[in-house]
């Protein structure tokens, strides 16, 4: 396990990291699953102002595969 040095003093970690099970949350009468690793990989494209933006996708890819 690697170490933190900060202002000459070294750190290490004490406790393991949290590897807790995701927790099922409601929100106006829908669930959702707390799980931080699937989070962020949405791939329903967005609409702003007339513009579609697509998580992961270049606009090069979106030019080439429009129409």
């Amino acid at each position: 396990m690697s170490a933190l040095l900060y202002r000459g003093a070294e750190y290490s970690q004490q406790s393991p990291a949290d590897t807790a099970a995701p927790v099922q949350l409601t929100y106006r009468r829908n669930s959702y699953l707390s799980n931080r690793s699937a989070a962020g990989h949405h791939t329903a494209p967005l609409t702003y102002r007339g513009n579609t933006y697509v998580r992961g996708v270049s606009y090069e890819e979106i030019a080439a595969n429009w129409g």
